[in-house]
């Protein structure tokens, strides 16, 4: 089976817990990303979504201009080692609910396994690359 290693993004974006959501949506835009890891004094803490923004966000919430990425991210608690398999980060995936999995190479993060990328590497399987 394909390791995790093959298919993750390996570009990075991360933001600060002490910037508000707004801030950390528009990042999301410029970068074309769904996601930022939050990093405080060299370590990572949490992750930021677009899902986790429209949830808290539009369905009125709190206000992105006064509420901190702080407040609205999830604690980092899933990652995966780039050598373990796909179906290993898909159950992850299934099991958290989540559509993000930070990916780890000898305990550091060195990039991102999401959704997108299983979509990718099933299409890659199934021999469709007209997406």
């Amino acid at each position: 089976m394909s390791k995790v290693g093959k298919y993750m993004s390996t570009q990075i974006f991360s933001t600060s817990p002490d910037k508000y959501a707004y801030e950390a949506v528009d990042e999301m835009y410029k970068n074309k990303v769904s996601a930022l890891l939050v990093k405080e004094g060299g370590e990572y803490v949490g992750i930021i979504t677009k899902t986790d923004w429209m949830f808290l966000v539009l369905k009125g919430e709190c206000d992105p201009k006064k509420m901190q990425i702080s407040a609205v991210m999830t604690k980092l608690a899933s990652t995966i080692d780039e050598n373990q398999t796909v179906a290993e980060a898909c159950a992850i995936i299934e099991s958290r609910k989540i559509r993000h999995v930070p990916v780890t190479r000898n305990g550091e993060i060195v990039g991102m396994f999401s959704v997108k990328d299983l979509e990718k590497y099933y299409l890659q399987l199934h021999k469709k690359t007209d997406f």
